[in-house]
């Protein structure tokens, strides 16, 4: 299984995330572009049937009309596969951004995901999508949910913008990879 983030989720690159967040036209276009012309080289070798985006917390399904949305009909057509926002549903949840810990993340999203594959297959190969993954809380609840549709066989792979890191792990080097990457999302 893959776990793919573009970058973290500070500094410069996190800024450009909440505009990506909250519908800026020219961020979209840059993340967008960026996912574009960089695909052979963030997914490379990997094989996917089917996208699907996970749910914000004022969602209990998915919408078919965010940013997110747009980022997973891209990637279908990248990777020629289906994106499906009508197998993932989930019980209404307080926002997760106070949730602080991996702990309390984990209680409240817990068993929250229901997944329906009656029409996809069963074994098929998936891509999960977030925009940001903090703890992995989002995407093991996600996985969990598929993993109980497809009686485990589903090929699952993750794939976040950012991932959030601890200020203790947000090293030199780290903060020169955020640089270097927020340099070239803003020519993308």
């Amino acid at each position: 299984m893959a776990n793919i983030a573009l970058a973290y989720y500070r500094d410069e690159v996190g800024k450009e995330l909440l505009l990506f967040k909250k519908e800026n036209k020219d961020a979209i276009t840059r993340w967008l572009h960026y996912v574009d012309i960089n695909f052979d080289t963030i997914f490379r070798g990997i094989k996917i049937d089917y996208i699907v985006r996970a749910l914000g917390s004022d969602e209990t399904y998915n919408r078919d009309n965010t940013p997110l949305d747009l980022m997973g009909k891209l990637l279908a057509k990248k990777f020629n596969a289906k994106y499906v926002t009508n197998i993932l549903t989930k019980e209404k949840t307080p926002q997760l951004k106070f949730a602080g810990n991996k702990y309390n993340r984990q209680n409240i999203l817990s068993q929250k995901y229901t997944c329906d594959l009656k029409y996809l297959n069963k074994n098929g190969r998936y891509l999960i999508i977030d925009d940001v993954s903090t703890t992995g809380t989002t995407f093991n609840e996600i996985i969990s949910a598929i993993n109980k549709a497809s009686n485990n066989q589903a090929i699952l792979n993750c794939f976040a913008l950012v991932k959030t890191l601890w200020n203790k792990d947000y090293t030199s080097d780290k903060q020169q990879y955020n640089e270097q990457f927020y340099n070239k999302l803003k020519i993308a």
